[in-house]
């Protein structure tokens, strides 16, 4: 083997690999409902009015390996596969645990050893949708948020917007991911003196960029902000510039 034989000249085109965090009612699932031919699997009951392909909420982790290997294996119509949501598939995780160790709750496990054995389920899960994306099928990952303290090492602490998840699996779900998105309803700040007043238009928008108030990251060259709009996304990442002040 040589030089020639090693060196890629480019690098093969994957579906994107997307998570979605966002205040409750923002209206993530039905952005994602609007993806290529999508197919949901739900740990929670939310796609109320909402007609799209699912299979039935998945009561246990089991559940969830079974949705995912039928989709491995079998022949299917499917572009994109949607889990909804993170938060609710933990609480699944952490019963199997619960169910492993024989306890009641997670946190009856000592030292966070609950939470470490139930990395091994979030490996596991990581690597089922790798499967998927390798049957060309993108992957949207949908979650609700917290406001959280953050204490970063060079500065005061701070409160922020961030995926509701336990943070050893936040951390590794982030970093699997091509985008991270933050999904929020656009507020517009008037100061009147010292005091400020938000107001809102009911716009609903994107954040691709990480900033103190809010977890992000794009590994596309995307607008910081664009609409909750999965057309205007994938706009973005091909290269076509659609911006929430255009719209």
């Amino acid at each position: 083997m040589n030089l020639n034989e090693l060196i890629r000249k480019r690098q093969e085109k994957k579906p994107p690999r997307i998570v979605i965090h966002g205040i409750h009612g923002v209206g993530k699932s039905l952005m994602a409902s609007r993806s290529p031919k999508p197919v949901f699997i739900i740990t929670e009951d939310g796609l109320t009015n909402i007609e799209v392909d699912h299979f039935p909420l998945a009561k246990s982790l089991d559940d969830v390996w079974q949705y995912m290997k039928m989709l491995i294996d079998e022949d299917n119509e499917y572009q994109t596969v949607v889990i909804d949501t993170l938060d609710w598939l933990e609480r699944l995780i952490f019963k199997q645990v619960c169910l492993d160790k024989g306890v009641k709750s997670i946190s009856d496990i000592g030292w966070g050893k609950g939470y470490i054995a139930a990395m091994d389920h979030w490996e596991h899960f990581l690597k089922g949708l790798d499967a998927l994306r390798g049957k060309n099928k993108g992957i949207i990952l949908l979650a609700h948020n917290e406001i959280k303290t953050f204490s970063p090492p060079d500065s005061d602490e701070y409160d922020r917007y961030q995926i509701k998840l336990d943070k050893r699996a936040a951390a590794i779900v982030e970093e699997w991911a091509d985008l991270v998105l933050f999904a929020n309803f656009k507020t517009y700040v008037t100061k009147n003196g010292t005091k400020g007043k938000a107001t809102g238009s009911g716009e609903r928008v994107l954040h691709s960029d990480n900033k103190p108030a809010w977890r992000a990251k794009s590994k596309y060259d995307i607008p910081d902000e664009l609409p909750l709009d999965f057309g205007a996304l994938m706009d973005a990442i091909n290269g076509k510039t659609t911006t929430t002040e255009e719209n």
